[in-house]
């Protein structure tokens, strides 16, 4: 019942995405839920339809399912203007499903007033978006998934705030097992926020993407693969754009993994669309870094960190 549920919910969320396309006037409210979160996503060009883990939280839930037992998720991103970007995610196998719990915040650094002449005042103000979102992921069939999250955002500067509710629903298919994974998900479909008498739509985006991965023949004490990746996205605000990366693996037999990754995307500006990055992953944890330039606003830095527990995710 409950998977039946589910599927309803994502084909008529799904449905909603038609709508994007007369809905593009104007620029959401919300926008810290644009930035990307974990650092192997923002190295891979912030692609994330196909990925998995409680960092799919953040990008695509059907990609909770991949979860075998329990999962916590660390990011931290060091923002332009001194602003800092903070997201924790757990996931656990319950039953037939994955739950997921996260939190988002944005903090932003103290800033002085001023009065209507000009006249720097003693007193300041700081400003804080956060997002706190439950999450299920349940698998179909064989290779395939699908998930629902649900969120409660708010918004604050000053002593002023806003708060709305939102939803991402997706679906994640392995159409070839270990080598094409494809995934499709609706991401911030909800209520608007409103500052006093002013309302802001969310920035609702509709995501398809595909990864393909190849096999490298390599020495017996190590396996290497090559992944490539891409994100189609119709953004409310700005109309379609997409996300690349590419991503090379190498598996020792001796336990242990290392992936070199690349990015681009085609939303910004040559001097701000590309990205690098590197993982380093065990048995039990993920330790993920990634560099993003930001054109004139300087470049961004991200660290994520991944524990696993009780069997980890397949």
């Amino acid at each position: 019942m409950f998977k039946t549920c589910l599927l309803a919910a994502a084909v008529l969320t799904f449905q909603a995405a038609a709508c994007l396309a007369a809905n593009t006037e104007g620029v959401s409210g919300g926008q810290f839920l644009r930035i990307g979160v974990g650092a192997e996503s923002a190295a891979l060009g912030e692609t994330g339809a196909v990925g998995s883990g409680a960092q799919s939280m953040f990008y695509n839930p059907a990609g909770l399912a991949s979860v075998a037992g329990s999962e916590i998720y660390l990011s931290q991103v060091q923002w332009i203007m001194e602003t800092s970007y903070s997201n924790l995610a757990a996931a656990k196998k319950i039953g037939g499903g994955v739950l997921g719990l996260s939190v988002s915040r944005l903090g932003m650094p103290s800033t002085n007033k001023y009065d209507r002449l000009g006249n720097k005042l003693s007193d300041t103000y700081t400003a804080t978006d956060m997002s706190a979102a439950l999450g299920y992921g349940h698998a179909l069939w064989s290779g395939a998934s699908l998930g629902l999250t649900l969120k409660y955002i708010t918004s604050e500067i000053d002593d002023e705030n806003a708060t709305a509710m939102a939803a991402d629903a997706g679906i994640k298919w392995a159409l070839v097992p270990g080598k094409l994974d494809f995934g499709a998900v609706l991401q911030n479909a909800g209520t608007k926020l409103k500052y006093l008498s002013e309302e802001e739509q969310l920035p609702r985006n509709f995501k398809v993407g595909a990864g393909y991965t190849v096999d490298v023949t390599g020495e017996s004490e190590m396996q290497t693969a090559i992944s490539l990746l891409a994100d189609m996205n119709y953004l409310k605000d700005s109309g379609s754009y997409a996300n690349v990366g590419l991503q090379f693996a190498a598996k020792y037999a001796e336990g242990g993994n290392f992936a070199l990754r690349g990015g681009y995307r085609t939303n910004a500006e040559s001097a701000a669309a590309v990205s690098l990055g590197l993982g380093i992953s065990g048995a039990s944890y993920v330790v993920d870094y990634a560099y993003s330039a930001m054109g004139d606003l300087g470049q961004a830095h991200r660290f994520s960190l991944s524990l696993k527990f009780g069997g980890g995710a397949v």
